[in-house]
């Protein structure tokens, strides 16, 4: 894939809503060198403690914003919608009452669940309130 000549108007147009996925995913990693505080990580459908192998496996560094890579990250994005390793937009880091949301709005009125429990680190449920 070559990246895109300077001035490539697709880039331009997506490059605010690749700077806020960016930014979010920061956060995100920063909340990741806080385990105590943290102690919760999901995806999509699954609950994971912060420690879990996976999640470390899947942390990437993010780099400068004049780097190459961010540039070509920013063409994938612009052109594929595609965000690196994905990190930004499936991993969330969570208090213990931000993961009770999570799992509350992923059960169903008569108490099914719509998540699952990582078998590797097997979180404990945190209490809700």
């Amino acid at each position: 894939m070559s990246v895109c000549a300077s001035g490539c108007q697709v880039c331009a147009e997506a490059s605010e809503r690749f700077a806020a996925v960016r930014a979010a995913s920061l956060v995100q990693r920063r909340r990741l060198d806080e385990p105590d505080r943290y102690p919760y990580a999901a995806g999509k459908h699954t609950l994971h403690r912060s420690s879990c192998r996976q999640i470390q496996q899947r942390v990437s560094t993010v780099g400068d914003d004049d780097s190459m890579r961010m540039r070509g990250a920013l063409t994938r994005f612009a052109h594929d919608g595609a965000f690196g390793s994905g990190w930004a937009t499936h991993m969330r880091m969570m208090e213990p009452g931000e993961a009770a949301a999570w799992v509350k709005e992923r059960t169903g009125p008569r108490g099914g669940t719509h998540y699952r429990l990582c078998g590797i680190c097997t979180p404990v449920l945190p209490e809700t309130g």
